[in-house]
């Protein structure tokens, strides 16, 4: 059994804040496949945070506060020992499982060395399949959000309008971990590295219903799946800059740029939902106005 294994039935009480200047939401915290599921009181997901990336940021006794980024804009504080407890005996397995896997690639690297010492330019796809067994998915969305900051791109914020796409995030892709960015602008969907799909405002509020937003998400998710464009950004990346990424885990910030750029280059998809059954009601009426809003001055 693993740690995670362990605490999976296990709920505390928490104070979420998602950025500084908000007042705290109380929420029902949970286990997930490897992260911590943040809940409303009817346990409607609100977020999800991957335990890879929890950090504790204070502890006193039983009460404690995370952060899920470096910066510490949002946090989420708990006062359950029990909980307290789990989360760190659980990121604890993670941090052994990540320090593994740096061991790995070092020993990975020095076989490839011992092998032949032109391996950077030998066997391109021994390094190609390794990049990608290496990629977990908290790699892979920091390498879909790495890319999309390269991009000259406006990404909207209100208030109002990010609940409603908290929310939309949640019912709509219940079972997968998506992170939709709208930016201003007619751009349609385009999909990066860890399931982050960039979407236009003016696209955005072109759909007549969620239900049609979402189904036509689905359509293009099924086109371009995260495997896929993990792969792509790696069949296109240099057998230099592939071992780079075996050994230290990084890409040059000129082939993140070059990947991004070569996504929004890429044809508008094609919307289609008909082969895609949407089961019951994704967002308040309310909540669908507040979301095509989210760009409008």
């Amino acid at each position: 059994m693993t740690a995670l294994d362990r605490y999976t039935r296990l709920e505390a009480i928490g104070q979420w804040r998602e950025a500084p200047d908000q007042p705290p939401t109380e929420v029902v915290v949970s286990f997930g496949d490897a992260t911590l599921v943040l809940s409303d009181l009817n346990e409607n997901p609100l977020c999800h945070w991957a335990m890879a990336a929890t950090n504790r940021v204070s502890l006193n006794g039983s009460h404690a506060i995370y952060t899920p980024d470096t910066e510490g804009f949002e946090t989420l504080e708990i006062d359950d020992a029990e909980m307290v407890e789990a989360i760190s005996r659980v990121s604890s397995a993670e941090s052994v499982g990540r320090h593994k896997t740096r061991w790995l690639r070092w020993v990975f690297a020095l076989f490839l060395f011992a092998m032949a010492g032109g391996i950077t330019y030998a066997t391109p796809d021994l390094l190609r399949a390794q990049a990608e067994r290496m990629t977990s998915p908290a790699s892979a969305r920091k390498l879909g959000m790495d890319m999309f900051q390269t991009l000259d791109l406006k990404l909207c914020h209100e208030a109002r309008a990010d609940e409603a796409k908290t929310l939309f995030e949640a019912r709509a892709f219940p079972d997968t971990d998506v992170e939709l960015l709208i930016v201003q602008g007619d751009l349609t969907e385009y999909v990066f590295p860890g399931n982050v799909i960039v979407l236009g405002s003016a696209h955005l509020r072109s759909f007549a219903s969620v239900e049609e937003l979402t189904a036509v998400l689905w359509s293009t998710m099924s086109e371009k799946s995260n495997s896929d464009t993990i792969n792509a950004l790696f069949s296109d990346s240099s057998p230099r800059e592939l071992f780079g990424y075996v050994t230290s885990g990084t890409l040059p910030s000129e082939r993140i740029r070059t990947a991004a750029q070569g996504i929004m280059a890429e044809p508008s998809p094609l919307s289609s939902s008909s082969t895609i059954t949407i089961q019951g009601k994704i967002l308040r009426d309310q909540d669908w106005v507040a979301l095509k809003g989210i760009c409008l001055e």
